[in-house]
Protein backbone atom coordinates (compact mmCIF):
# COMPACT_ATOMS: atom_id res chain seq x y z
CA UNK A 1 0.00 0.00 0.00
CA UNK A 2 1.17 3.32 -0.41
CA UNK A 3 -0.47 6.34 1.18
CA UNK A 4 -0.24 10.29 0.73
CA UNK A 5 -1.28 12.48 3.53
CA UNK A 6 -1.31 16.05 2.68
CA UNK A 7 -1.73 18.43 5.36
CA UNK A 8 -2.30 22.13 5.57
CA UNK A 9 1.64 22.90 6.33
CA UNK A 10 4.73 21.68 7.10
CA UNK A 11 4.30 21.74 10.81
CA UNK A 12 0.82 20.13 10.72
CA UNK A 13 3.06 17.30 8.15
CA UNK A 14 5.25 16.86 11.04
CA UNK A 15 2.57 16.37 13.58
CA UNK A 16 0.81 13.72 11.66
CA UNK A 17 4.17 12.12 10.77
CA UNK A 18 4.80 11.46 14.69
CA UNK A 19 1.08 10.37 15.54
CA UNK A 20 1.89 7.46 12.91
CA UNK A 21 5.53 6.72 14.40
CA UNK A 22 4.02 6.01 18.05
CA UNK A 23 0.87 3.98 16.25
CA UNK A 24 3.16 1.95 14.38
CA UNK A 25 6.01 1.67 17.32
CA UNK A 26 8.59 0.22 17.69
CA UNK A 27 10.26 1.89 14.71
CA UNK A 28 14.19 2.65 13.67
CA UNK A 29 14.89 6.11 12.54
CA UNK A 30 16.68 5.87 9.11
CA UNK A 31 19.38 8.34 9.11
CA UNK A 32 22.01 9.46 6.95
CA UNK A 33 22.39 9.76 3.22
CA UNK A 34 19.68 6.95 3.00
CA UNK A 35 16.72 9.21 4.33
CA UNK A 36 17.22 12.08 1.88
CA UNK A 37 17.84 14.72 4.15
CA UNK A 38 14.18 14.26 5.45
CA UNK A 39 12.57 12.88 8.29
CA UNK A 40 12.04 9.22 7.72
CA UNK A 41 11.35 5.93 9.94
CA UNK A 42 10.85 2.61 8.89
CA UNK A 43 9.54 -0.53 11.04
CA UNK A 44 11.18 -4.24 10.81
CA UNK A 45 7.95 -5.67 9.05
CA UNK A 46 7.72 -3.61 6.27
CA UNK A 47 6.72 0.11 6.63
CA UNK A 48 8.52 3.29 5.81
CA UNK A 49 7.74 6.82 6.26
CA UNK A 50 8.82 9.77 5.07
CA UNK A 51 7.58 13.64 5.78
CA UNK A 52 8.73 16.31 2.93
CA UNK A 53 7.13 19.63 2.48
CA UNK A 54 3.63 19.35 3.60
CA UNK A 55 3.47 15.58 2.80
CA UNK A 56 3.91 12.54 4.61
CA UNK A 57 4.58 8.90 2.55
CA UNK A 58 4.20 5.70 3.41
CA UNK A 59 4.99 2.69 1.94
CA UNK A 60 3.17 -0.43 3.39
CA UNK A 61 4.44 -4.07 2.57
CA UNK A 62 3.45 -6.06 5.64
CA UNK A 63 1.10 -8.06 3.28
CA UNK A 64 3.53 -9.35 0.93
CA UNK A 65 6.13 -12.35 1.21
CA UNK A 66 8.64 -11.80 3.98
CA UNK A 67 10.96 -11.82 0.82
CA UNK A 68 9.91 -9.96 -2.38
CA UNK A 69 11.32 -10.00 -5.85
CA UNK A 70 13.80 -12.45 -7.76
CA UNK A 71 16.41 -10.84 -5.41
CA UNK A 72 14.28 -11.62 -2.03
CA UNK A 73 14.98 -8.45 -0.70
CA UNK A 74 12.99 -7.59 3.01
CA UNK A 75 9.83 -6.13 2.91
CA UNK A 76 11.20 -2.99 4.38
CA UNK A 77 13.96 -2.88 2.08
CA UNK A 78 11.23 -3.11 -1.11
CA UNK A 79 9.14 -0.26 0.69
CA UNK A 80 12.14 1.63 1.38
CA UNK A 81 13.38 1.50 -2.58
CA UNK A 82 9.71 2.27 -3.65
CA UNK A 83 9.53 5.57 -0.79
CA UNK A 84 13.01 6.36 -2.46
CA UNK A 85 11.79 6.02 -6.05
CA UNK A 86 8.65 8.22 -5.69
CA UNK A 87 10.67 11.01 -3.48
CA UNK A 88 13.16 10.75 -6.33
CA UNK A 89 10.25 12.02 -8.53
CA UNK A 90 8.28 14.19 -5.80
CA UNK A 91 8.49 17.98 -7.02
CA UNK A 92 7.27 21.13 -4.46
CA UNK A 93 3.82 22.62 -6.03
Amino acid sequence: MISVQESSDAASARSYFDTMQGNLAPVQTIEGLANLGLPAYETTDGVVVFVKDNMTLQVDARKLTDKVGPHGVTRTAFSYQVATAILGCWTAH
